[in-house]
């Protein structure tokens, strides 16, 4: 059965919006795939990437561009110098940022197949919180420039039966600047200061969010970075009231948040932090070894049936098991979420270099038979 992409993008669409609890769709999340399965390796892929990427493995999907702060706002700059190449390809550079404080350093890894991650974070003592500062500043500031960026992308987004999307960075991972095991310890230790600087990032996140809402981009991403791993005190002090602000923010522009935790999620589904936030869509409700959810049944259960819950496919099962493991899962993803709100998608917001192309079109045609 051929699909008619445009009805069906209308009726995820409304589905997203508060359609009918049984009703079934799938998306997937390829990142760097998608620019590697294009032949351009490493990377976020570029909107044509995307959009190839979904014209080819049709699924319902929602594309998301990560916003290249420092690409836009010359004020954000960083100088570059490459200081290693190794044999797999991958190479490091240092980069530096002159502040009125003086020099910052950080030194950015690539490796082909990938994103880019950070070999050496430029925030590391309590006196760096003035970059987290600055970057806050200068994005509020330019936030006009940053919605000129996006709209061309939101149209193309959309005549393509995607949904625009936006990577809005939470305060906790603050713009590439801190290594993710060292925002517990920025916090145990100079939590006064930590909390300064997270509510900079917070307002000049509202900011740039109500920009983009007038310019099309129709969700906002984003995702606690690691802190879920640890105490609900945290989170309470930390994330809560700037992420349930978010969310209520995103609403009232009629836009969509998809809150984004890697794994371990159970704690904080138990002691009710999912629904306070209140995000339009909650990822991901991983079981073991993923996750700490005793089963994606209990996980969902324990989430409000106003929030639209996704996954939860284990990547690796994805890249490495045979056809039929991955059929029996996807059909066991549909059994555990039966009369919700649920979007059958991946455990994670990517897809690992190497996944065959059988096994995810396998997992798409079992999870919506539409697109069989």
């Amino acid at each position: 059965m051929a699909v008619n992409r445009s009805e069906r993008f209308k009726q995820f669409r409304e589905f997203i919006h508060g359609g009918r609890q049984t009703d079934r769709f799938v998306r997937i999340e390829p990142t760097s795939y998608a620019a590697t399965w294009a032949g351009r390796f490493g990377g976020f892929p570029t909107l044509d990437e995307q959009i190839d990427f979904n014209n080819y493995f049709v699924h319902d999907g929602c594309t998301w561009m990560n916003i290249e702060y420092e690409a836009i706002i010359p004020e954000l700059k960083w100088n570059r110098q490459l200081i290693k190449e190794e044999s797999d390809g991958s190479t490091y550079w240092q980069e530096t940022i002159e502040l009125k404080s003086g020099l910052k350093k950080r030194v950015v890894a690539n490796k082909p197949g990938t994103i880019s991650w950070l070999a050496e974070p430029a925030v590391k003592k309590e006196s760096d919180f003035d970059l987290i500062d600055f970057y806050a500043d200068q994005i509020a500031l330019n936030a006009d420039s940053v919605a000129s960026y996006c709209k061309e992308y939101s149209k193309k987004a959309s005549d393509n039966f995607l949904i625009p999307s936006a990577a809005l960075l939470t305060a906790f991972e603050v713009y590439y600047l801190i290594d993710y095991p060292d925002m517990p310890l920025f916090f145990m230790d100079y939590e006064d200061r930590y909390i300064k600087s997270v509510k900079k990032v917070h307002q000049a996140n509202l900011i740039v969010m109500e920009k983009l809402a007038k310019v099309g981009i129709e969700c906002f991403f984003t995702g606690s970075a690691g802190l879920e791993l640890l105490s609900p005190g945290i989170f309470e002090k930390a994330i809560i009231p700037f992420q349930r602000e978010f969310n209520n923010r995103a609403r009232q522009f009629d836009c969509i948040s998809n809150y984004h935790i890697c794994g371990h999620s159970r704690k904080l589904i138990e002691c009710g932090v999912i629904d306070r936030i209140k995000p339009t869509i909650f990822e991901t409700c991983s079981t073991p070894p993923c996750g700490n959810n005793v089963s994606l049944r209990a996980a969902v259960d324990g989430i409000s049936p106003d929030i639209i819950t996704k996954g939860n496919l284990e990547l690796d099962l994805l890249r490495n098991g045979t056809v039929d493991e991955i059929i029996a899962a996807a059909n066991d993803i549909i059994e555990s979420t039966k009369h919700r709100r649920h979007i059958i998608g991946l455990a994670d917001a990517t897809i690992i270099e190497g996944t065959p192309e059988e096994n995810i079109r396998a997992f798409i045609g079992t999870a919506v038979p539409l697109f069989a």
